[in-house]
């Protein structure tokens, strides 16, 4: 079970978030293999009903955090270039699990702190990254492949680790609208097509790069296809002999 820590009491966004972004957090740190989440900024006042809060309204009663990833009491780190898999796995998961505002970025919290969130208010549904000063234009390269993959997988997370329990054998696509095949194990690669929901596959093996990542065969003769991001596969029940 995931852990949480913070906010601090002295930080000026000092309020519990809500439940509804607890999950959030819990289900991408679970498929990224973060055992705890460090919030550094929580919830604040909502606009005209405190003092107690500070920049735009997406914090407002908690329905924001800046938080970072840690394994082994250690914050998982990130560049403008690059990010780690665990990184980009949760980042994934937290899209998926039905977060909107994703940001991250050097030049806009550091390389550890990402802000994960909802709209700027409860009837605000847009989907977006940004990095430094705010910017969609300046969010990270890697940041916007990972969420759009989780957004493009239909906000479904399978409960427990993404990729643990996955094994060689026949799998479905449970992505509602569809699972991006790659050409590599990460967002970084290309995506070479979108398998449909309900698509049928053979799990070959487990990345060795990324465990999150699977190569699969989708033709069925034997040879790979490339890869697909384990969370949106369902073990498919052999037919009664």
């Amino acid at each position: 079970m995931t852990s949480f820590a913070g906010p601090p009491a002295d930080a000026i966004r000092n309020k519990p978030i809500t439940n509804e972004l607890r999950n959030v957090l819990d289900a991408a740190a679970t498929a990224a293999g973060v055992d705890t989440i460090r919030i550094t900024s929580g919830g604040q006042d909502a606009l005209g009903h405190g003092t107690r809060r500070t920049g735009s309204t997406r914090h407002d009663l908690g329905r924001a955090a800046d938080v970072q990833c840690l394994v082994n009491g250690q914050a998982l780190t990130f560049t403008d270039a690059a990010a780690s898999p665990g990184i980009l796995r949760f980042v994934t998961a937290a899209a998926a699990a039905g977060a909107t505002g994703i940001g991250a970025g050097v030049g806009y919290m550091g390389n550890r702190t990402i802000h994960v969130g909802f709209g700027t208010s409860v009837d605000d549904h847009t989907r977006l990254t940004w990095g430094a000063g705010g910017r969609s234009a300046t969010a990270p390269q890697w940041l916007r492949d990972a969420a759009q993959d989780g957004w493009d997988g239909g906000g479904i997370v399978p409960p427990g680790p993404a990729a643990a329990a996955v094994h060689p054998g026949r799998y479905a696509v449970i992505a509602r609208d569809g699972l991006k095949l790659r050409g590599g194990p990460g967002t970084n690669f290309d995506p070479e097509r979108t398998l449909p929901a309900g698509t049928e596959l053979s799990v070959v093996a487990v990345s060795n790069v990324d465990p999150a990542w699977v190569r699969v065969d989708v033709e069925g003769d034997g040879l790979l296809d490339g890869y697909v991001f384990a969370a949106f596969l369902a073990e498919v029940e052999a037919a009664p002999a």
